[in-house]
């Protein structure tokens, strides 16, 4: 027997679930409460389908009501169309606003040269802080991967500084060759015995605080007070500016100062020699580069040479770019292991110093700004000695332990021998009452002669030392040997930039975009702008030399500062 056909048809009104026709019938619907149809009324006999039904066959053998002959017909919805809207023929379709992508801040103040990839310059010298990676310098065979070493714990009786270091993440490194430093366990409190307290001058009466309420702070007044009279003190402690580059570069650090003198660091050392040891860090969000970013520091007892109060590692918080092994002994894999941070040496240096703690260095700001603290009392050998070429120039470490101790400084800096030499000049200096000869510049009064030099003006106070180093790379692929200390005055500065060799100081010069123009002293100079419609001038050394009452760049044998 040919089994029975039923057509199915949906309901005219899309809207309305359609109804169950088996569940009409006296067999009724096996899909029960999981049927698609509505179970409320029959499904209609009409037996004129409707425009969108459909004819469906069935094998089923449950029988149904039929009506005049006809069979059965179920009602089945018909799924929507969703239409999409269109705007009317008038209406403006507004076009959806791409999101601006921000630019990456490289830190760079400079605009980018206008042959920045146009072939390579017609010589080269290595660049040794490049943003393209570079390979890690390999060191000694005899140089020992530093390991993170906690030191034991003193004894109850020990200072509060003392427990407080004992459970810092240090890490100690030495450099090859030098003499292995080794931190001094404190059992107890140190021998030095504060005195009666004196009652501090204000800081407005002596342009900064003085260390007056101990012996050992009193007997560095001087030398702190012949610091803060040097030309360049004001400029180079200037830490409201020194911040305020940073922010501009994109490193939001936080800074510190220490607090005041009081019985909470009676028995801490009263000076201190620091040394620090700086690589370049990037952060690979924002392209922001920090050039002193601290990866170690060291910290001696001024009144105990001997005595290495801390010598360690840090971590950087950004990742390496440039390690400068050349300079500080310092490669990637001594850093792997390191958890010693930035904010670690920061509340040891808090938890060591007052506002009136003497702290000796070399060019201390720079070590200060690595650290984030303010502090200015400070005993600066670069401020102290006076250079025999030059009285306004800050002569160099190497030089100045080589004219005051008549020692040779190691080519690779070694940050507690630097701090510990600091520390023997200065206390030169007070033994003789600051009565000392001048500093034979070797290095520097050689540039100044052979035209090693250039000299840069009009340069603004958002603009640091780095900055510079960072243009003349980008624009001539020549890294300067050394950008001196910026000497501000008013609203802008100016400096002398050290090369190489001068061959290597005139193409600096020649590469640099724009016109070479003649100025009132017969020297040639250049604009370099900066990304503010700003400029600097960046001028050489030498006079023009003049063959048949022509101009010509060349240098000529003799030149003046």
């Amino acid at each position: 027997m040919p089994s029975k056909k039923y057509k199915l048809f949906a309901s005219d009104n899309p809207a309305e679930k359609a109804s169950c026709a088996f569940f009409a019938s006296p067999a009724g619907c096996r899909n029960g409460d999981t049927c698609k149809f509505s179970h409320g009324e029959p499904a209609p006999t009409s037996c004129t389908p409707a425009p969108n039904q459909v004819e469906l066959s069935s094998d089923s053998s449950v029988s149904s009501e039929e009506s005049d002959g006809e069979k059965p017909i179920i009602n089945t919805p018909i799924k929507k169309e969703v239409k999409k809207e269109f705007p009317a023929q008038n209406q403006k379709v507004e076009p959806k606003k791409k999101k601006k992508r921000k630019s990456m801040d490289d830190g760079d103040i400079f605009s980018r040269p206008k042959n920045a990839n146009n072939g390579k310059p017609r010589e080269q010298q290595t660049p040794t802080n490049s943003n393209k990676k570079q390979k890690q310098t390999k060191t000694p065979t005899s140089t020992p991967t530093p390991k993170v070493k906690v030191e034991a714990k003193p004894q109850a009786s020990a200072s509060n500084f003392s427990s407080f270091l004992a459970n810092l993440p240090v890490a100690s490194f030495s450099i090859p060759g030098a003499t292995p430093t080794k931190m001094k366990q404190e059992t107890d409190a140190p021998a030095t015995t504060p005195a009666k307290k004196a009652t501090p001058k204000k800081k407005e009466e002596q342009g900064g605080i003085l260390p007056t309420s101990t012996e050992v702070g009193r007997k560095w007044q001087k030398s702190v007070l012949e610091t803060r009279k040097h030309e360049r003190y004001n400029t180079s402690f200037d830490f409201k500016r020194h911040k305020e580059n940073l922010s501009s570069s994109g490193i939001q650090l936080p800074w510190l100062k220490a607090k005041a003198y009081g019985s909470w660091c009676e028995s801490n050392p009263q000076a201190i020699a620091i040394d620090c040891e700086m690589c370049e860090s990037q952060d690979p969000l924002s392209g922001a580069k920090n050039p002193k970013a601290l990866c170690r520091l060291s910290v001696v007892n001024a009144e105990k040479p001997e005595e290495v109060l801390l010598d360690t590692l840090v971590k950087p918080a950004w990742p390496v770019i440039d390690y400068r092994t050349r300079i500080n002994g310092i490669a990637k894999e001594h850093l792997e292991n390191v958890e010693f941070t930035l904010r670690h040496a920061q509340a040891f240096m808090l938890a060591l110093c007052s506002q009136e703690t003497v702290i000796v260095g070399h060019a201390l700001h720079n070590d200060l700004v690595a650290l984030n603290m303010e502090h200015d009392v400070v005993a600066d050998s670069s401020f102290l000695f006076r250079a025999k070429d030059s009285p306004a120039a800050t002569p160099s470490l190497k030089d100045t332990v080589k004219t005051m101790l008549k020692k040779e400084m190691p080519n690779t800096h070694d940050s507690v021998n630097d701090a510990r030499k600091s520390l023997e000049c200065v206390l030169h200096w007070v033994k003789n009452d600051g009565k000392v000869e001048e500093v034979e510049r070797s290095a520097k009064r050689t540039y100044q002669a052979t035209g090693h030099q250039l000299f840069i003006h009009r340069i603004p106070k958002m603009c640091n030392e780095e900055h510079l180093s960072s243009m003349f790379l980008k624009h001539s692929y020549i890294l300067p040997i050394e950008v001196e200390d910026i000497q501000f005055s008013g609203s802008s500065g100016k400096t002398h930039v050290n090369f190489k060799s001068p061959r290597h100081a005139n193409l600096a010069f020649e590469t640099l975009d724009g016109k070479a123009e003649e100025e009132k002293s017969g020297r040639l100079q250049k604009k370099v702008y900066l990304r503010n419609g700003d400029y600097i001038r960046v001028r050489k050394m030498a006079h023009v030399k003049r063959t048949n009452g022509a101009k010509d760049g060349n240098k000529d044998t003799t030149s003046s500062p």
